[in-house]
């Protein structure tokens, strides 16, 4: 459909998803956690943005978190990564 870009952001640490300042439709989260647990932290609008999502992932091992008719973030979608993940990969729809 016009105007809309699937895509998957891989993420090692914080960093826009996608194209900033672009609202997007989140998804899938998935999350590999390294020796401690890590905290998946999704914002709308940037770095000082409101928290829209938050999930914690598993010690040492990958967590899929799927959220079947999506998330919506009307601003931006930003990851702020925590010192306790290896890796992100998030599923997400942009709106041009």
């Amino acid at each position: 459909m016009a105007g809309r870009v699937h895509g998957s952001a891989y993420l090692t640490t914080s960093g826009a998803v996608g194209i900033a300042g672009k609202p997007k439709m989140i998804y899938s989260i998935h999350v590999i956690s390294g020796g401690t647990v890590a905290v998946v932290n999704l914002k709308n609008n940037g770095t000082g943005g409101t928290s829209y999502i938050q999930e914690t992932g598993v010690v040492s091992k990958g967590q899929t978190f799927n959220y079947s008719e999506g998330f919506f973030f009307p601003t931006d979608c930003y990851y702020t990564a925590d010192g306790n993940q290896t890796s992100v990969l998030i599923s997400y729809e942009e709106y041009a």
